[in-house]
């Protein structure tokens, strides 16, 4: 039971996860309208940074015991966070409307 409350308290909450991906999204997506190339390195920051917050779900040792402790609702709002970013990202290329 130790370990899972030790790997618990390394993992971020729900509202650091979801800033963080509102954050990146809307970035990307202002970053986009202003430049479109930038569509890439905007992606390629939102998966880095996807991958390190996210990545000790997929250790075999570690990855259990956050499900455990925290259930699967965190995992599917961890996801769901991470396609939010990366959906603000790519609404960016949308061309703009005539006025």
């Amino acid at each position: 039971m130790h370990l899972v409350l030790e790997m618990m308290g390394k993992a971020p909450s729900l509202r650091v996860i979801w800033g963080g991906a509102a954050a990146l999204g809307l970035i990307g997506h202002v970053a986009v309208r202003f430049r479109r190339w930038l569509v890439l390195p905007s992606l390629v920051l939102i998966a880095i940074t996807i991958w390190i917050q996210l990545g000790d779900l997929l250790d075999p040792h570690i990855g259990p015991a956050i499900v455990q402790q925290a259930g699967l609702l965190y995992v599917g709002q961890a996801c769901a966070a991470a396609a939010l970013a990366v959906i603000l990202c790519v609404l960016g290329l949308a061309p703009k409307r005539a006025v």
